[in-house]
């Protein structure tokens, strides 16, 4: 691995070079949000060593309100985000909340290179939403499918969090 110059600007979440595109080379995060790129210096200076403990705490409390809000008014708009098996052995899927789609480069040629969605179902549990190009070979190609992970991840300390839950809320008239 080669020793980067402490001014060479790279991602913010990785530290590396992102490269030409919206998305991170390295990572594959989305970058359009970022105004500037701080540098390798920056980085390394103010890259913390865990998540920051109250911007956790903030999170599982805007989730606990978001769910206690949803569920007394009847946990409107939830879907059916997970695939569904065969009709002898079909698992029980809860219903989710779809916090953030999965984001793509509109003139990407790199289909695998996209920032994946995220989640929440109505029995408190974050899914990542990843994608699958499907129809290669065919005319209606790219199609692409968009399907939570089965497994669950933890409360993500994610600043845009709060937000998105309280988005939701409105969009559905509740308070956040």
């Amino acid at each position: 691995m080669a020793v980067m110059e402490p001014g060479a600007r790279v991602c913010p979440f990785c530290g590396e070079l992102p490269g030409p595109g919206v998305f991170c080379e390295a990572c594959g995060r989305n970058l359009a949000a970022v105004e500037q790129l701080p540098t390798r210096g920056e980085w390394e200076a103010g890259a913390p060593a865990a998540p920051d403990e109250s911007l956790a705490e903030r999170c599982a409390e805007a989730v606990a309100a978001f769910l206690a809000a949803m569920h007394a008014a009847g946990d409107p708009g939830t879907a059916d985000v997970f695939p569904r098996g065969s009709g002898l052995r079909r698992a029980k899927h809860p219903k989710a909340w779809v916090l953030r789609k999965v984001a793509r480069e509109p003139d990407d040629d790199d289909f695998r290179r996209y920032e994946p969605g995220l989640a929440l179902t109505v029995e408190g549990t974050f899914h990542v939403i990843e994608s699958e190009v499907r129809g290669w070979g065919q005319r209606d190609f790219p199609r692409f499918v968009d399907t939570p992970a089965p497994d669950p991840i933890p409360v993500p300390a994610d600043p845009r969090l709060p937000s998105e839950l309280d988005a939701l809320l409105r969009e559905h008239s509740l308070e956040g």
